[in-house]
């Protein structure tokens, strides 16, 4: 079996997985997961966070990114250009947004951000710090990009894939991986 076939049965798994994973994430592992993500940020100084905007049965991002304005730290969202690397756009909960790619809501407003932190989406991870996605390679091209922005992902704790995820060298390893259970840092 070849690389890419061996992460697309990876993904589909998960996928399925995440699913159970989302309908049973109750309030208190909610509150676990903001608990351990602001144990993770160790009240470092952080003026702006990128977040993604959730699509199907990841983790509630927006939600996340609402505290961090209440706090008043600028907040964005992925923007995917034509060339199909990202950039971040300011994004706050009153802000328009319109349809992007893959039909993904993103911010109308223009404002680009570099972000000091940047949350990122997953199906799965492993111990290394290497993330499966949805296979479109956006975040792993563009995260090269961002060399001073901290990279972590949000997840389920049971999306850990504990035998490890097929990695090529365009793979992207994170800084660190928060769930409810767990702070995974690479």
């Amino acid at each position: 079996m070849d690389f890419v076939d061996q992460k697309k049965i990876i993904r589909e798994d998960f996928l399925l997985k995440r699913e159970k994973l989302k309908k049973s994430f109750t309030s208190e592992n909610k509150n676990k997961l903001i608990s351990n993500l602001d144990k993770f940020l160790n009240n470092a100084k952080y003026l702006s966070i990128a977040g993604y905007y959730t699509i199907g049965s990841e983790i509630d991002c927006l939600e996340i990114l609402e505290i961090f304005q209440k706090k008043g730290i600028h907040t964005a969202l992925p923007f995917v250009k034509d060339d199909k690397f990202i950039e971040f756009r300011e994004w706050r909960k009153q802000d328009i947004l319109i349809e992007g790619v893959f039909n993904i809501p993103t911010p109308k407003k223009r404002s680009v951000v570099i972000p000091d932190l940047i949350i990122i989406p997953l199906v799965s991870f492993d111990k290394m710090g290497f993330r499966l996605g949805f296979g479109s390679g956006i975040y792993d091209r563009s995260l090269p990009n961002f060399p001073k922005s901290k990279k972590i992902g949000l997840a389920f704790s049971g999306q850990l894939n504990k035998r490890g995820l097929p990695v090529s060298e365009f793979d992207y390893k994170l800084d660190a991986v928060v769930t409810e259970k767990d702070i995974f840092v690479f």
